[in-house]
């Protein structure tokens, strides 16, 4: 199952591309797709209309998955603030296995 990324707004919007170019999946960032102002709510609906997997270090989106279920899911960056390529090691340390957990059904995965 292939699954697709919608990075939140906090996250460098040039994160999506480089996960993409890095590990072959599809990812966009919120701003790319014209969500880049919009409401955490809304993100999160038009996740869930799109079975897209939310990257955010926003706890809302964990509060609303674990209230709402899924979809959307979440992989939940805990790193704190970082610079681009700090963020970037995050996740070629984490991201292969996160994404088979996220594949397998894993609501929430927590990368830091």
């Amino acid at each position: 199952m292939s699954l697709t990324y919608w990075l939140d707004a906090q996250l460098p919007p040039t994160l999506a591309p480089w996960l993409t170019r890095a590990f072959d999946v599809v990812a966009f960032s919120v701003a790319y797709l014209g969500l880049r102002d919009a409401d955490d709510a809304v993100i999160f609906q038009a996740a869930r209309e799109a079975g897209a997997v939310i990257v955010s270090k926003d706890s809302d989106f964990l509060e609303r998955v674990l209230r709402l279920g899924t979809p959307p899911q979440l992989l939940y960056v805990t790193c704190g603030n970082t610079t681009k390529l700090k963020l970037q090691d995050v996740f070629v340390k984490n991201f292969a296995q996160a994404n088979l957990l996220l594949q397998s059904g894993e609501p929430v995965v927590e990368i830091a």
